[in-house]
This record gives C-alpha cells, sequence and structure tokens, in this order.
C-alpha cells in the first residue's frame, strides 16, 4: 500500500493503494460512540502495516466510516498478521489505539496468544473478514470511542 497525499506536511490521504503483487485487502472501520452507539465523524485515522509504504489517514464520514483500500500484509519474524491504527479527533495525540488480527498461516509457530501485539486480549481485535484471496477480502471493524 502506498500512502496519497504528503505525510510530512500532515495532510490526510483518501486512499491506500496497492504497489506490490499481493492479495487484495480493503479495511473498514466505523467510529461509534461507546456510549450512545451513535457514529463519530470528523475523526482521523491513521492505519499501517509491516513497511513505511503500507500506510495511510482519512477522516471519518458523516456515518463514522474509513475505508482503506490496499493489500494484505506480509507477515514478519515473531508477528501474526495485523493492521495497526490509531484514532484522533485533534492533533493532542491518539484517542485509540489498537490492532487488528488478521488470518494467518496455521503451519507458523506464531499464534495471537503468542504475539506481543495482542497480549491484552485478541478476541477484541479480530474484524469480520468476507471475500477470499483471488478477488480480495474486506475486514470490518467497529471501533468504540
Amino acid at each position: 500500500m502506498h500512502l496519497t497525499g504528503d505525510p510530512a506536511r500532515g495532510r490526510a490521504a483518501d486512499r491506500v493503494r496497492m504497489n506490490r503483487e499481493n492479495v487484495p485487502l480493503t479495511v473498514k472501520l466505523q467510529l461509534v460512540s461507546a456510549n450512545s452507539g451513535r457514529p463519530v465523524p470528523g475523526y482521523e485515522v491513521s492505519l499501517w502495516h509491516c513497511d513505511r509504504e503500507s500506510r495511510g489517514r482519512q477522516t471519518s464520514d458523516p456515518t463514522g466510516w474509513v475505508t482503506f483500500p490496499g493489500a494484505f500484509p506480509g507477515e514478519y519474524d515473531g508477528h501474526w498478521p495485523h493492521v495497526h491504527f490509531e484514532v484522533f479527533r485533534d492533533e493532542l495525540g491518539p484517542v485509540h489505539a489498537a490492532q487488528l488480527a488478521l488470518p494467518g498461516d496455521d503451519g507458523h509457530a506464531m499464534t495471537l496468544s503468542t504475539d506481543a501485539c495482542f497480549t491484552s486480549g485478541w478476541q477484541l481485535e479480530i474484524p469480520s473478514i468476507t471475500g477470499d484471496a483471488t478477488r480480495g477480502l474486506v475486514a470490518t471493524r467497529t471501533v468504540g470511542l
């Protein structure tokens, strides 16, 4: 994936695109109030994985959604396949930070329960996954703030 926009100037990117052969992955997050369940528009979401090209930044729409098209992250030593994201209300820092645990290869020694990224409870960090490896996967999760 590749950031479109100017990360050095802090501009929000509205797309992340594939830059290598891989399984297409679209990450869809809906930001909602943890108290009311209502959508939370206007928050910035920064998303990244595995390498410095695999990142993007968007503002949640009026229904609280952000959508990042891209590629499935590769695995690296000691970690299960995952995507990081942070949510910002303003420039003072993130109001929420988490990972999405993605489907992995059952043949690896690493498991979600032994990956340090998921020590606080990986069960809460698994998105809904639809699609297939040929046409692409969609990872969807509701994020309570």
